[in-house]
């Protein structure tokens, strides 16, 4: 049978209004039932201005190129969550006991430091009692003072204080240093030691490559996969570390594109727009 105009035109709309309904479900059933995830792999290339000097979580609160570095060689007891929240990191379960004097904390399974070795409750107990002794003289010391720490078992801990404190799980998100490492280098030669620029760490990254100039001053780092790492594997292959003397060196550098990030103070933001990089302004209060 042959349509007429008027048949025709219907047929048409009719057929159109078939397809687009099924386009329109066909993507909306696609987007209901697809999880977008981040591809692994890829090099991400950061420029700091600075350059490390203790890649070591005693000492690295002082510098905010070294506590970078640790941030992502190291582990503590808690760690922040991309949301800000305190969360279990080396620890499984923690418990908040007489009236939030007693902590006591639970490590997690097959736990290693990237050397190989077992991480285990002597390790942290270890890093803890260094931060105490005043003859390390660590930053991060005025933290732990009056806390004391005692191990249940090989893989519990207890933290007794004199005190309740709002901030103790904020204080456990420092880092642990390696007792097999550390423990026979006296207060005096711990700043001097070598291991300070070649850590090992437990953490989702390790140490790959280091380079230096003619004097001896460092250059670039170069981080890879922990694959001792107990965690959620990260995405990114590899992290390098480009080290400038001066802002003007990094924004230089910038402009070439040689690297995918930095930090910057805000005054030279403006000179960022030209060279395509996305800005995040983070404000910090005055104790900062």
């Amino acid at each position: 049978k042959v349509l007429t105009k008027k048949e025709g035109i219907i047929f048409f709309i009719f057929l159109f209004l078939f397809f687009s309904s099924f386009l329109f479900l066909s993507i909306n059933f696609y987007f209901k039932n697809t999880e977008i995830k981040p591809a692994a792999g890829g090099i991400y290339i950061e420029g700091v201005v600075g350059s490390p000097r203790f890649i070591n979580p005693i000492y690295a609160e002082a510098y905010d190129v070294d506590r970078d570095l640790v941030e992502i060689i190291f582990s503590g007891l808690m760690k922040y969550s991309p949301e800000g929240q305190i969360i279990p990191d080396l620890a499984k379960e923690y418990k908040i006991l007489e009236g939030g004097e007693v902590y006591e904390f639970y490590l997690n399974e097959n736990v290693f430091w990237s050397d190989g070795e077992p991480l285990t409750v002597n390790d942290i107990v270890f890093t803890i009692k260094t931060i105490q002794n005043p003859d390390f003289k660590s930053p991060l010391r005025v933290n732990w003072l009056g806390v004391e720490v005692e191990k249940i078992s090989e893989k519990a801990l207890r933290f007794k204080l004199k005190n309740p404190s709002a901030v103790f799980l904020e204080n456990c998100t420092a880092k642990i240093i390696p007792e097999h490492i550390w423990k026979d280098i006296s207060p005096q030669n711990f700043t001097l030691t070598t291991y300070n620029l070649k850590p090992i760490g437990s953490g989702p990254y390790k140490l790959k490559k280091m380079s230096q100039d003619e004097q001896g001053d460092i250059k670039s780092l170069d981080l890879e996969k922990n694959p001792k790492y107990f965690g959620k594997t990260p995405n990114i292959s590899q992290i390098s570390f480009y080290f400038f003397d001066s802002e003007e060196q990094l924004i230089a550098t910038a402009n070439s594109g040689k690297i995918k990030g930095l930090s910057i103070k805000p005054s030279k933001d403006q000179l960022l727009k030209i060279l395509g990089f996305s800005s995040i302004c983070f404000l910090c209060p005055d104790i900062c």
